[in-house]
């Protein structure tokens, strides 16, 4: 019986392309601290991203990000992170203009939160919750709806690696034989889950195809897993 699920997010919870989304996350650094301390964060920003997905366990994906930005940033980490802190709370709202909804996955999940299954939000973790939850509001989404969200605060591994989700099965004390993972990513969703002990249930309606020869457990569209959704608990 499934009694946990855990999901992506773009490409599953929300519709927000990574080519379309990174240019956008990028200006709206440079705009909230213009030159040329924008293009410096910038950089860190996005090149930092590798290391967090490089992380061995050994420390949290931020203490990951921090010690690759120390020197590469002109100002105390503590400073740094306050104004990022800032930044997610006040001039990220740019990217709100690139995140669409997805209906039959909002539906999805209220239908799921109304039979008690526990729910979670497996994004890869590489930036601060508060970043993330903006992302989930601006899809449609009460955060409050889900019990637990990943960020690079509380993970020491990301994506594609399966100790990501063994971690973040750990730690919220889930069976990953009862527990479904819901992505549109071959390798970081499926493959990985699986590797995990997980069910799998691809979704198709941006498919991010991989060479592996994983198969899932369940596939189809938003549509087609909000009537999953409905079939749960019965």
């Amino acid at each position: 019986m499934i009694k946990n699920i855990m999901f992506d997010m773009d490409g599953t919870l929300i519709d927000c392309n990574a080519k379309v989304f990174i240019p956008v996350y990028v200006k709206a650094i440079r705009d909230a601290f213009g030159e040329p301390l924008g293009d410096i964060i910038a950089k860190v920003a996005i090149s930092g991203a590798q290391v967090m997905v490089d992380n061995d366990g050994s420390r949290t994906n931020r203490e990951a990000f921090l010690e690759y930005a120390k020197p590469r940033i002109p100002m105390p980490m503590d400073e740094f992170e306050r104004v990022m802190t800032e930044f997610y709370e006040n001039g990220y709202t740019a990217v709100a203009s690139v995140i669409k909804q997805k209906p039959a996955m909002i539906n999805a999940v209220s239908a799921l939160k109304a039979k008690g299954i526990k729910l979670i939000v497996t994004t890869n973790p590489v930036f601060p919750l508060a970043a993330l939850l903006f992302r989930l509001r601006c899809g449609g989404y009460d955060p409050a709806d889900f019990d637990f969200v990943t960020s690079y605060e509380t993970s020491s591994y990301a994506k594609p690696s399966p100790a990501y989700y063994t971690e973040t099965l750990r730690r919220l004390s889930m069976d990953p034989a009862n527990t479904l993972i819901v992505g549109n990513d071959e390798k970081e969703d499926v493959e990985s889950g699986k590797a995990a002990g997980m069910l799998a249930y691809y979704l198709t309606d941006t498919p991010i195809h991989a060479d592996g020869e994983t198969s899932p457990d369940f596939s189809g569209s938003s549509e087609d897993f909000l009537a999953f959704a409905r079939t749960l608990g019965r």
